[in-house]
């Protein structure tokens, strides 16, 4: 979802995300996962669609690190999926207790997620639940 929001700022990732930085979101993280963002966010085909710089989602990364709360993945439910980056994911937001994933690849998400009552959303499908009030945290 952070590289939909860093392609398109006007986009329903972007809006997650901008929630996220205001407060009204929890987001859950680990060390795993940062490295994973910066990895993929800051690839040249990335910047240039979204014709950002490198320090400016740099610091979008840096910025939801500070506020995401941490998550230390002590018990790993593998294989789940059939993408180990969908694994980390799904152990991420199983050892942080997460109520919601939210994504764009829902299919590969949902059987396994579903298993450990953890809805998982399109961005735009998320945040019609939460302005209806469904969700106070999101992870």
């Amino acid at each position: 979802m952070l590289i939909s929001a860093i392609r398109s700022g006007t986009g329903a990732a972007a809006e997650v995300i901008r929630l996220a930085m205001l407060g009204n979101l929890v987001l859950l993280m680990d060390f795993k996962l940062i490295c994973e963002y910066r990895d993929v966010a800051l690839r040249p085909e990335h910047l240039a669609a979204s014709g950002r710089t490198a320090q400016d989602v740099e610091t979008v990364i840096q910025t939801l690190e500070a506020i995401a709360a941490p998550v230390l993945v002590e018990v790993k439910h593998r294989p789940m999926s059939q993408d180990k980056n969908d694994d980390m994911i799904l152990d991420l937001a199983i050892n942080g207790r997460a109520h919601a994933i939210v994504t764009n690849n829902v299919r590969d998400f949902a059987a396994a997620a579903q298993s450990f009552a953890i809805q998982v959303l399109a961005p735009r499908d998320f945040l019609i639940a939460f302005r209806k009030g469904d969700f106070h945290h999101v992870d």
